[in-house]
C-alpha cells in the first residue's frame, strides 16, 4: 500500500489554496503528522484495507485542523488521491463528498461512520 508524504500533502494544500482561495500554510505540523500516521498505523497494525485507510485520512485530516485554511478540501483530496495511487476509485458525487466532509468537521460523523461510507464508495 502506498501512502502520501507530508511534503506531498503540503503541496496539495498550496495547489488547492491557489485554485480556490484561502490562507496558505501549515498551522500545526505535529497535527498533520499525527493525522497522516493514523492511516499508516491502521494499515500496519490492524491490516486495514485501502477504503479504511482512505476514510482514516478523511476523518483525521479534517479533524486535525493542521492548515490555516482548506482542511476539508485537503482531506477530501488526500483521500481520493490515496485511493487512486493504490489502484481504486472514489465513486461519489461532489455533493456527497461535500456533505460528508462538512459532517465530519461538525462532529456529526464518527470515524466508524466515515469508514462505512468509504467502504461503499471505493472500488
Amino acid at each position: 500500500m502506498l501512502f502520501l508524504y507530508k511534503t506531498e500533502v503540503i503541496n496539495i494544500q498550496k495547489r488547492l489554496i491557489k485554485e480556490f482561495g484561502g490562507i496558505n500554510g501549515l498551522r500545526d505540523e505535529g497535527a498533520l503528522e499525527s493525522a497522516l500516521a493514523s492511516a499508516e498505523n491502521r494499515a500496519y497494525y490492524e491490516n486495514a484495507d485501502i477504503a479504511t485507510c482512505a476514510a482514516t485520512y478523511a476523518y483525521h485530516i479534517t479533524q486535525a485542523h493542521a492548515f490555516f485554511d482548506g482542511n476539508k478540501r485537503i482531506a477530501a483530496a488526500v483521500s481520493e488521491i490515496f485511493a487512486e495511487i493504490n489502484g481504486l476509485k472514489l465513486n461519489a458525487t461532489n455533493d456527497q463528498i461535500v456533505d460528508l466532509f462538512l459532517s465530519i468537521a461538525s462532529g456529526e460523523k464518527s470515524r466508524d461512520d466515515v469508514e462505512h461510507i468509504f467502504l461503499q464508495w471505493i472500488s
